[in-house]
């Protein structure tokens, strides 16, 4: 595997697209990226029109920017494309993509659910055609099979080393730091409300002053945060708060890597995957409930050498899952597929014979 072609949405730093590139490139590959930002900048989505006519004629504009995907893929001759972002790959560009090498897809969000930001017609008519398919659930990959992926691979986020380095301040200004969003389910409105009587760092977007209803949050986020931001705000607090999305309830999120790798005591709400990834108050610290959250929040603000000890612990784990052990992952793959291929098209050479 010597050239990699990465699909994605935009290369902005800490984008899983970008984070890949970073990764493949430190393996000694050739990579180049192609994203669907770039293809279809002369329409932006975030514009009003943009928008309306990405609703009306998304596929008519996906047709178009897939022929760029083509065009690219051809110029480049990859022997790998990974695609991140596959909401806009039509079906029959996959195909045509393999005429190249393998064609592989990290789904980052879960395309089996019925959010349009998550799946449509040909991310759903996609799901047969993929050489391999990776996801952070474990629970999705068997859904994933049951949905006709031929491959589908149990595949974790990870730590990214360059930029999240440990910040931690001698005297934290914070017993929690939060970064993340708010979110319709309100179910982050109410663990922070658990905890709101604490040194509560919250970052996110304005949507927690606008949308948010627990008055005790009110006027306390404090922005958004940026990639290369995450170390300090986390180095600001004793402990970094990770709360999942409905959606990750099944698997983690990325700050299930974030938070230890800057060696923050995580304090994350509980799931199968992570009780997997990080041991329960040994790694990280976990909980199911406001009233668990708010319970162990009260014990560790009161054992900081506790707190230092999960935190060394999970920092250690979280220097064992770096982009370069997830591209490592990639690579064994790609080998024992292409591996597969041959000898399968030799039985066939032979039984021609």
């Amino acid at each position: 595997m010597k050239k990699v072609l990465i699909v994605g949405e935009n290369l902005e730093i800490g984008r899983t697209e970008e984070v890949y590139s970073r990764g493949f490139s430190s393996l000694g590959c050739e990579v180049q990226l192609f994203t669907w930002k770039e293809a279809t900048s002369s329409l932006s989505p975030g514009s009003l029109w943009g928008r309306v006519a990405w609703r009306l004629a998304w596929q008519l504009l996906g047709n178009l920017a897939n022929n760029k995907l083509l065009e690219k893929a051809n110029q480049f001759q990859p022997d790998l494309t990974l695609v991140i972002s596959p909401r806009l790959v039509h079906p029959d560009s996959i195909l045509a993509l393999q005429q190249y090498g393998l064609v592989f897809v990290f789904y980052t969000d879960n395309p089996i659910d019925a959010h349009h930001t998550h799946t449509n017609s040909w991310v759903q008519g996609g799901f047969p055609l993929w050489d391999a398919a990776f996801i952070w659930s474990q629970e999705l990959v068997k859904r994933l099979k049951d949905n006709g992926v031929k491959k589908a691979i149990f595949h974790p986020f990870c730590s990214d080393v360059e930029y999240h380095l440990p910040q931690r301040q001698i005297n934290p200004v914070y017993d929690v730091a939060f970064i993340g969003n708010w979110d319709a389910s309100r179910k982050r409105e109410q663990y922070l409300k658990a905890i709101a009587n604490y040194r509560l760092g919250l970052w996110g977007s304005n949507y927690w002053n606008t949308h948010c209803q627990e008055s005790s949050l009110k006027g306390l986020c404090q922005g958004m945060c940026s990639y290369l931001e995450i170390p300090q705000f986390l180095g600001s607090a004793k402990m970094g708060l990770n709360i999942l999305r409905p959606q990750n309830e099944e698997g983690h999120n990325i700050r299930t890597f974030e938070i230890p790798i800057t060696k923050t005591l995580m304090l994350s709400e509980r799931s199968q995957v992570l009780l997997n990834l990080f041991a329960e108050d040994k790694e990280a610290v976990y909980f199911s409930s406001p009233d668990e959250l708010r319970q162990k929040v009260e014990y560790l603000t009161q054992n900081l050498t506790l707190i230092e000890s999960i935190a060394e612990a999970g920092y250690k784990k979280a220097l064992a899952n770096t982009i370069a052990d997830r591209v490592t992952e990639i690579a064994h793959l790609y080998q024992e597929l292409k591996l597969s291929q041959c000898s399968d098209s030799q039985i066939l050479q032979n039984y021609k014979v």
